[in-house]
């Protein structure tokens, strides 16, 4: 294989790697990506450009001119990315002046000898220094990420590379005897071989880095939609003025658990309605009728375990899941939340406010019947309001058991 005929190969090559970042940056928005578009770019037209340079005689030396400061600028815009990548930052103006003395030297290197060999000694050693250039500045980001794949492809192909174009200088220049050995001809025509293999790995080292970026984009918005989701459905389960459940969290709720086993899921439910909150209103304003309300819903919680769940369900009704709870224990519980009321009404809502309940409160035995059990327990509470009402102490309410309606707790408001 002809010298000519790896140049050409490697030209290809680096093309199709160009089109590749092309490709990449209508769907990646990476100011890395960019640069390293650019360095393709930049590599391509140079290889071009040397190719042209070795068959035509006229002009020859200006193809060579294009060839050389293509290639410092792709070094430059190399640097450039892994530099962006590894510290976020952007090249400033002053790097790019850098190409003013790379011009310079690209413009001046063809006229120094005849014999491109000797040239691209030159031109070897400034590219062993660009590469080991980029690997240095891309250092803290493979420490800061030394799992990542992309960024070990990177590492690994730049230490070639610098390797590869500093191994050139001796080779090349033991091509004319100047260093007292000789290297068979036939090892220089594979060198655009070697480099091209390299390159490749380089360009490919980026990709996966590209890729390994936009996946955790996607896994942080991910993130970010699973948060937003259960904030917003947070707030559309929970009621606002006392933060317990609304509704609509226990439809979902029912609705979840209903798709599972229902046979084993047992407790009990009680239905609590606040007895005087128009009064309350009325003498003391709505400001004060909220802190009412949620003065019941603290009072529940101080009641219940963890696991039960308090629902607000109506303007003054509250209504509290206790699963595998027993009617006894969830009746003597209730009972005492008027005590509880009592006890820190005033602390609670800042005023001299009475608040009382009536309570009402039935078992279920599976999930299907807890529709009914809501029912009963309801008309339970009705009935413990009636009986308060008939009551000669109207400062007694009682929590009812739909089962043991003539066993009542007495509760104090």
């Amino acid at each position: 294989m002809s010298a000519n005929v790896g140049l050409a190969i490697q030209c290809v090559g680096i093309v199709l790697l160009t089109l590749l970042s092309l490709s990449m940056r209508g769907s990646i928005k990476s100011v890395s990506l960019t640069y390293w578009t650019r360095a393709w770019a930049s590599l391509s037209l140079a290889l071009i450009s040397l190719f042209i340079g070795f068959h035509v005689s006229l002009g020859h030396k200006l193809f060579y001119s294009l060839y050389f400061f293509g290639e410092y600028v792709f070094g430059l815009m190399f640097v450039g990315g892994c530099r962006s990548l590894a510290n976020n930052v952007s090249m400033t103006r002053r790097c790019y002046s850098l190409l003013i003395p790379a011009a310079i030297m690209a413009g001046v290197l063809p006229f120094l000898s005849n014999d491109f060999n000797n040239l691209f000694m030159v031109q070897a050693a400034i590219l062993a220094a660009l590469f080991a250039a980029s690997f240095i500045v891309l250092l803290p980001a493979i420490k800061r990420e030394n799992s990542s794949p992309g960024l070990r492809v990177m590492g690994a192909a730049l230490i070639l590379l610098s390797f590869d174009f500093l191994h050139d200088v001796p080779v090349f220049g033991a091509r004319n005897g100047l260093w007292g050995i000789t290297i068979p001809a036939a090892y220089l025509q594979y060198t655009s071989i070697f480099d091209l293999v390299l390159e490749i790995i380089l360009g490919f080292g980026t990709m996966i880095v590209l890729l390994e970026g936009v996946r955790r984009e996607v896994e942080a918005a991910n993130r970010q939609l699973t948060e937003t989701h259960d904030k917003l459905e947070l707030m559309a389960s929970m009621d606002p003025l006392t933060e317990a459940l609304n509704r609509h969290a226990f439809h979902s709720l029912l609705s979840r658990d209903q798709a599972g086993d229902e046979s084993g899921t047992y407790g009990c439910v009680a239905v609590i309605d606040i007895d005087n909150l128009k009064p309350i209103n009325d003498r003391f304003g709505h400001g004060v009728g909220d802190k009412a309300i949620r003065a019941v819903a603290r009072a529940l919680r101080s009641l219940i375990r963890a696991d039960d769940m308090v629902f607000r369900w109506g303007g003054d009704e509250f209504l509290v899941l206790m699963f595998k709870l027993r009617e006894e224990e969830a009746s003597r519980r209730m009972s005492s939340l008027n005590d509880v009321l009592h006890q820190n009404g005033e602390q609670w809502t800042g005023s001299r406010a009475t608040i009382s309940v009536s309570a009402g409160v039935c078992g279920f035995d599976s999930l299907k019947d807890l529709g009914d059990a809501i029912e009963r327990a309801d008309q339970a509470m009705y009935d413990s309001r009636q009986r308060l009402r008939q009551s000669r102490s109207p400062g007694e309410i009682f929590t009812a058991v739909p089962r043991q309606l003539e066993e009542h707790a007495r509760v104090s408001i």
